[in-house]
Parts: C-alpha cells; structure tokens; sequence
C-alpha cells in the first residue's frame, strides 16, 4: 500500500458523496492475490463500512476489473448474496489504479484448507452453498451484461475454458508435468457435452469465497474470474477434493457430495450428466494446475512475492496433480 492511499481514498470518498468524512481505520485484507482489498471505516454524519479492491500491476489471476464488477451487477437484490456497489473507475489518477468500492457485508472467510472450520454449523452452510449455487446457475442475466460477457467467446464453451487455461499452463510452466499433461489430452480426446444452459460461471466458487455468521452465508465474493459458460464448470471446480483434502466425502468440509448434488439440483432445475460432471472435475484440477503454475512463475520472476503466490505453486499443485491421477486412474481402470 501507498502511503498517500489513505489520504487519497478519504479524499476520494467526500467528493463521491458530496459530503464531509474523516478516516476511522484503513486496514489491507491478506490472503488474495488478483486485487488489493482494503477494509475501511469512515465518518460523518453516520459510519460508513466499506471495502476497496485495488487492481495490482501483477496478480495470480490476470482478470479486468470490469469482469467482476459487471458479475456483481448481475446479481444485485437476487437470492445470491453480494456486496452493493457503490462505484467502480478505470481512472488511475484517483487512487493510482483501477479500484471498486462496496459497502462491507457482515460475516469472516474461512480458509479452505482447514478441516471442520465450519463446525457446529458445517450443514446447514453446507445446505445454502449448495443452494445458493444453483441460484447462479439459474438465474437469467441482464441481456446487455450477458452480451458483454459472451462477445468475441468462441464456442464450444468447454474448448475456449480449456484452449485458455492450457496457455497460462505452456506459457508460465517451467517444466513439463507428465501427469498434467495426460490430463489434458484427455479432456480434448473426451470432450462433454455442450451445455443446454449457459449461465454466468463464478469461476472460483469453493469454500473461503464465502462470507458466514454463524450459521448463516451473508456474501458470495471473488467474482473476477466470472464469464458465461455450462454451470457444471462451477459444480465440479466447488467439488473439487482439494477444498476438503482430508474428508474427501464432503465436499468444502460441509456435507457429503450425494446431498450437495440433490440440494444443487432442485435450486439449479438441473439434472446433473454424470459423465459430463466427470470431465469438468477433471478441467477443475488441470485449472487448478494452471493458477498454481502461473502463482510459481510470478513468483519466482520476482514480479509478484507474495508469499501466497510460493505457497500455491507448492502445497496445492501437489494435491491437485494426485486428483489428476486419480481420476485418469479411475477411467481406464473402468
């Protein structure tokens, strides 16, 4: 953080509000790597809670702002909950990059590679991720952020998610990883069905993209890998074993797979392909692959040091590489 942000920010803010505010707290929240996220008390007449997303010269995941902004307008007062907008500006003379404003939701993240974090309230979180899921995958996009999103997006819809994900892995790899690449001939010599729905895809929903109190889900965050696309893509990406390493029967430590399936399809009104939900689990890890290698080059080019960046080359690459071959097992053995 710049030492002018503050003072930049509480200058920002008054002018935006056509009102007077002096500064209570200014605190950066750890732990992403795509933008830097500030939590922020102002006061005037009333307390405001804010959070700003500060977009980074280098980030793990290359995204627009734009993206994620446009995917929190899609969802605003629907049964997805997400923070309001209050402004968004590509203008780098305010704050010295591209930001986002919102007001703060109530509620902490979990990190998602702590068992039983969730405990006592693991089902019914369990029960409203699930459901909330479907939602998105449900709901019907405002037509013009929906062609927003689909412009210049080749089809099939699979091929242009997977064609994207295998350049971030040749282009940042440092190396050749055999089993990563067994994975990857699969999928193209296999490819799924094309999707009947396309929907707006999350692109990282899991647990530790959540907000929670107690027992209740508050905010769905993270949205700036967000796109149009088949709705299993988030399913899978949300079941992925490497969100519960250590209780691999439930799914994000919250509730077995068999119900998550059921509650995902009543909220979504769709009937899961199993085969179709197979290949995606397997895009799911290969994507995986694909940030945690592009984590590992910015981080060893020095562009990005982050500590998170090393973390994610390291512990998650393994487990994500054992998925792959688990599940390439488990095809030819059948």
């Amino acid at each position: 953080m710049s030492e002018e942000l503050p003072s930049q920010f509480i200058n920002y803010f008054s002018k935006f509000s056509n009102k007077e505010y002096s500064l209570v707290n200014f605190e950066r929240i750890f732990g992403g790597a795509s933008r830097e996220t500030y939590k922020i008390e102002v006061k005037g007449e009333t307390v405001e809670r804010l959070i700003l997303r500060v977009t980074q010269d280098s980030s793990l995941i290359e995204t627009e702002q734009k993206t994620e902004y446009l995917a929190y307008s899609a969802f605003q007062d629907s049964k997805v909950p997400v923070p309001v907008l209050l402004d968004m500006s590509e203008d780098k003379n305010i704050l010295g990059a591209p930001f986002m404003l919102m007001k703060e939701l109530e509620g902490e993240a979990a990190s998602p590679f702590t068992p039983d974090v969730y405990s006592p309230n693991e089902k019914e979180l369990g029960k409203q991720f699930w459901s909330i899921l479907g939602e998105i995958a449900k709901k019907e996009i405002n037509k013009d952020i929906f062609e927003t999103f689909v412009k210049d997006t080749p089809c099939p819809g699979w091929k242009n998610e997977l064609d994207k994900w295998v350049e971030v892995i040749h282009d940042d790899s440092i190396s050749t990883e055999p089993i990563l690449e067994a994975g990857i001939r699969s999928l193209y010599r296999n490819p799924p069905k094309e999707s009947k729905k396309h929907s707006m895809v999350h692109g990282d929903y899991r647990s530790g993209n959540f907000l929670y109190l107690d027992d209740q889900i508050t905010g769905i965050l993270d949205w700036e890998m967000a796109h149009i696309g088949d709705p299993l893509e988030d399913l899978a990406w949300a079941l992925s074993p490497i969100w519960s390493w250590q209780d691999r029967k439930r799914p994000g430590y919250l509730i077995e797979k068999e119900e998550a399936l059921k509650i995902w399809e009543v909220s979504s009104n769709i009937i899961v392909d199993t085969e179709d939900l197979k290949w995606w689990e397997l895009f799911a890890a290969v994507k995986g692959m694909a940030i945690w290698i592009s984590a590992g080059n910015e981080f060893k080019s020095g562009k990005n040091i982050d500590p998170i960046n090393l973390f994610s080359a390291w512990i998650p690459g393994d487990i994500h590489l054992e998925i792959i071959l688990d599940i390439l097992e488990d095809k030819y053995e059948a």
